[in-house]
């Protein structure tokens, strides 16, 4: 495991100091992946998601690093292929096998027991207060394969889901659910109440009423007043806004705030470009915190920060770019993931590698950067 974790800092290391010293490169001109692309795409991201979760295994393997990465692989799969599906109804039975399939994993034991939860909740009769990050995902998955799929192989489990977040949303004094005991992050927040956002639009429920209910509580607690953007923690014994903003963090919520109100997440996504981000070497850099410029190992969420910029802030920015329309930005943070990768083409699979370390790119960055280049709303045909 430590071996594993020293290879992957090594590397990420090493494909943040090549953004940071390349310049005076044109930023490509974006746009939505040709059809080929995507079809190698989704072929890697549908033969890693149906492999076992067992050892030597692409997904298992990751869970030494981070429990967390196991479920982000298959959930981020899952939203990139409800995005793609809505696009072109040509991927909609692909879509549904493979969100299935991710479903399927995220119900096992080795996913649900790092969460304290004790049995898979698909054979539970009620939800009880589970970790929302957990939850949160595993309901939207739930969302996303009911939008696309025309089946009801797991309605029951999401009404039960959604009927629980919502019940203890409603019943919470900061409106934010812990993702761990004694932990409140607001990003994992978000990812919940997309998911009743989602609900709302299959079953034509009102949960979504909480979404406006937590926006406007946010406003009004959870922003910082420097640069106008929200904050990463929650202190669950006092309510009160806890850690600093963070790109990583920020990125990430704006991504699925802008499924229940695209106003706000465009508000905050444009004080992070203005507060977070600079023209460095011909490209724009989104830091890992306002006004710094330190260099370290950072953490689980960041990964290593160099002068102040991590990969995260700027891949989570490239799916806030496209989703309001900032399509110069887009650009430039597209030239910059490609920039220090190079495409790996086999079996009619795509995937990428670092140009300057030996490690494979994750199956989870895979599914992190598909999801970004595809982001658009979930709304059910009328």
């Amino acid at each position: 495991m430590n071996r594993l974790k020293t290879k992957l800092t090594l590397g990420l290391t090493a494909l943040a100091l090549y953004f940071l010293v390349s310049s005076n490169i044109q930023a490509q001109t974006f746009k939505y992946p040709d059809d080929k692309e995507l079809k190698q795409r989704v072929n890697y991201l549908a033969r890693v998601v149906n492999e076992p979760l067992e050892e030597n295994y692409e997904i298992y393997e990751l869970g030494y690093e981070s429990s967390e990465f196991m479920l982000f692989t298959y959930s981020f799969s899952s939203y990139a292929l409800t995005s793609i599906a809505l696009k072109d109804k040509s991927y909609r039975k692909k879509a549904t096998e493979i969100i299935g399939r991710s479903i399927v994993h995220v119900l096992n034991q080795e996913i649900y027991s790092t969460y304290g939860i004790p049995k898979s909740p698909f054979f539970m009769d009620t939800i009880p207060d589970y970790s929302v990050l957990y939850l949160g995902h595993l309901n939207l998955m739930l969302g996303c394969y009911r939008l696309i799929s025309g089946d009801d192989r797991f309605n029951t489990l999401n009404d039960k889901i959604s009927q629980s977040l919502h019940s203890r949303y409603s019943n919470t004094e900061c409106m934010n659910l812990e993702s761990y005991s004694g932990s409140i992050w607001v990003p994992d927040n978000t990812v919940a109440l997309a998911s009743l956002k989602l609900y709302s639009e299959n079953t034509g429920n009102n949960f979504d009423a909480i979404c406006s209910e937590w926006v406007a509580y946010s406003k009004s607690h959870f922003i910082d007043k420097k640069t106008g953007v929200l904050y990463s923690t929650i202190n669950p014994r006092t309510g009160q806004a806890e850690e600093e903003p963070r790109g990583s963090m920020l990125g990430w919520s704006i991504m699925f705030i802008y499924q229940f109100d695209e106003v706000f997440a465009n508000e905050l996504y444009l004080n992070y470009k203005k507060h977070f981000s600079n023209n460095r070497f011909g490209f724009k850099l989104f830091q890992e915190r306002h006004d710094s410029r330190k260099t370290s190992g950072g953490d689980i969420d960041s990964g290593p920060i160099i002068r102040g910029y991590s990969i995260p802030a700027n891949e989570f920015a490239l799916s806030n770019a496209i989703l309001a329309k900032d399509y110069k930005t887009a650009r430039k943070l597209e030239r910059l993931i490609k920039i220090g990768t190079k495409t790996i083409i086999e079996n009619n699979e795509l995937r990428y590698e670092l140009k300057f370390a030996d490690i494979t790119i994750s199956p989870m960055a895979e599914a992190l950067v598909l999801h970004s280049i595809t982001i658009r709303k979930w709304r059910k045909e009328k």
